[in-house]
This record gives C-alpha cells, structure tokens and sequence, in this order.
C-alpha cells in the first residue's frame, strides 16, 4: 500500500457537532420535523460528509438547484424527501418530477407547466406552495394565494405536500418577522388548505421563534454550528475546522515590503511564515490589512500584508521555538478559549458567515474529524 498524501489545506468536519446542533434546533422548535439545508455543497462543509451525517436524522434535505438535489440523492440513504428550494428552469421541471424531487409552486402558470409534465409522465409532483409574506423573492401574492391554490389543489397531478414562506430578517426585525407570522397563519386558515408540512423557520427564525406555528423548520447556519443572530447560543458547535501548512519560514530584516502592493513593510527584523493558503481556496482576499489572523502552536499569529491567491504570509516572531514547514495552522476554529470563528472571519472581511463558509473552493480537502 503507498503512503498517504500530506494534506496541504483541508476542512474537518464534526459529524457529533452537527447531530448536537440539529437536536438543539429540534429543541428550539418543540420537536419539529426538520429539513436540512444542505444547499451550497452543505455551506462548504460538504455534500457527502454533511449527508451521511444527518442521514436518518431528519425528514427531508433542502438544496437550491436541480444539481445539487440529484448530488444529495446519490448520498442519503434514508432520507427519501428531497426539496428544490429555489425555482427551476423550465427544462430542468421534467427531469425534477422524474427523480421524485419535491419542488417550489410560486405561481398558476407555473402549476400549470407542472401539472402538464405530470400528466404526460404518469407522475404525481410533489409540490410545495410557496406564500411571499415579505421577502420579495418567490412565491404567490396574499391576494393571489387562495384562489390560485384552491384552483391548484384540484390539479390532477399535483400532491400539496408544503406549504412555506421565508423570513427576510427574522434575525433583526422581530416585529415584521411577527407580522409576517400572522399574515401567513391567517392567510392559510383561510384557504383551507391540506398540506402534509407547513415550513417557515429559517435558523434565525428557529432561535427567535421556535416553529413559528408550523410542523416543519429549516435550519441551515445553526446546523453548522454558527449563530446567525446577537443571540450567545452556547449549545451550538461549529462542525468545522479548516487547517492549512506552513511551507516556509524566513527571516526578513527590518523595512522588507510583504506580498503585493507592498503593503506592509516590517518595522524590525520579522520571523514570516509562508502558509499555503489564499483566495483560490476560499480564504478571503479582503481580510488584507485588517488584523486577521491565523492559530500556530495554540497562539494567534497576524497576518501581514496581502492574501495572494495560494499563499499568505503570518508574523511567527513571538513563537518560540519557531514553526518549522509542514506544521498545521489553523484558519477556522482551534482548541483554545478563544477560537478563530466564522462570524469573526467574516467580521474581517467585511462580509457575513455564510460567504466565508459557502466560498471554501473545491480544492480544499474535506474530511470527516475522528
């Protein structure tokens, strides 16, 4: 047998963390079924470690795009429903409907397109209504809702299996995310409709408003073990670390310019080591400059002058002993009290979590942690 590669940069993935966190989201939302979201390769943890992990644990899996839905079908195992969160094209509804995916209705006409493919197939489309309480973005109007679904609900090739609607800023609006809550309620008491699930929690509506009156939440962010609200929620546990290596370590003297632009220049002799990592992987060009920084040896090392597209280069003079390459540094996450978070990162760079996660790239490793 050969010898294993050494990873260069990689992400662990806590399959314990993720189950904790989903009990935890299950908890807040007085037992509800749950739909992971698992959309955007599982918020860059990855479609097959994430899947196998939560497989069983959950009613159904949500993902934004056709490919991605047939990616999380070739995986789970036991969890059959799989929700196409965002609209399809019209030439990818067919092949939808074929693999048994269930699918968003936002409007008649499109009903209509489905109810078309479901009568030429022989198949039923399992379908989930979506109502447009707010956020502008899918779904039928509250003055559209009830007399275009009644018209729908007596389609002959369409199963109401959902019915759903989305919160804009469930994490900082309360009062029109409460308002929101009443408008759908009322609206769907009034249409009289029967659906297997009703679904409005995103994460940030799960920690502020539990279920918020449905039997169905979809938690994305909290399952990954990141808050998207000011709340502290200390149950969650973020399911990832990402680790990179040091590939050189060198003694620059005083008034050596780093990276690009020379935008730092060193103010007295610097240990700098090379850590291969840079914006092709993900890791953020625009933390530059910003007092980001990076976990060697169990202590925080600053990150000088510009992040380059495969490298970046760290302050390692107050390590003793020095780092030597190949040692292991940590980007996201670390055993000490003050871990490197996501939400931090992206503090730094000027953006939110999810991008920091979902803009981990394709060559970075992921593996489940033992």
């Amino acid at each position: 047998m050969g010898t294993a590669k050494p990873k260069r940069t990689w992400v662990e993935i806590d399959p314990n963390a993720l189950r904790a966190n989903l009990c935890h989201a299950s908890e807040l939302a007085d037992g509800a079924e749950v739909m992971a979201v698992v959309k955007a390769d599982a918020y860059g943890h990855g479609f097959a470690e994430t899947i196998k992990a939560l497989d069983s644990e959950v009613s159904a899996f949500g993902v934004a795009t056709l490919n991605e839905a047939l990616a999380v079908m070739s995986v789970a195992e036991k969890t059959p429903n799989i929700m196409i969160l965002g609209a399809l094209l019209p030439d990818e509804r067919e092949e939808a409907v074929s693999a048994g995916l269930h699918v968003t209705i936002s409007s008649l006409l499109e009903a209509k397109k489905y109810n078309e493919i479901g009568q030429r197939t022989g198949s039923q489309i399992q379908a989930h209504l979506v109502l447009d309480t707010g956020m502008g973005r899918l779904g039928f109007t509250d003055k559209n809702f009830i007399p275009e679904c009644a018209e729908i609900s007596s389609s002959s090739n369409i199963a109401i299996e959902g019915i759903a609607t989305h919160f804009p800023c469930s994490d900082l609006d309360l009062d029109f995310t409460k308002n929101q809550i009443e408008k759908f309620s009322k609206i769907i008491q009034e249409s009289k409709l029967n659906a297997r699930w009703i679904h409005l929690s995103n994460s940030a509506g799960v920690i502020n408003f539990g279920n918020a009156g449905g039997n169905m939440i979809r938690p994305g962010l909290m399952l990954y073990g990141i808050c998207p609200t000011n709340h502290s929620i200390h149950k969650l546990r973020p399911a990832m670390e990402w680790k990179t290596r040091i590939t050189q370590v060198r003694e620059l003297p005083s008034g050596s310019g780093i990276s690009y632009g020379q935008t730092f220049i060193t103010k007295k002799n610097t240990s700098v080591a090379t850590v291969a990592v840079g914006y092709g992987d993900g890791y953020p060009r625009s933390v530059s400059g910003n007092d980001a920084e990076v976990i060697i040896k169990e202590k925080r090392c600053s990150i000088l002058g510009r992040v380059t597209m495969d490298m970046i280069m760290v302050d390692v003079s107050d390590l003793d002993p020095l780092p030597c390459p190949g040692d292991e540094v940590t980007l996201l996450g670390g055993q000490m009290t003050e871990p490197i978070t996501a939400t931090e990162l992206a503090s730094k760079a000027g953006t939110i979590p999810w991008e920091i996660l979902t803009g981990i790239s394709p060559r970075v490793e992921r593996i489940i942690s033992t």
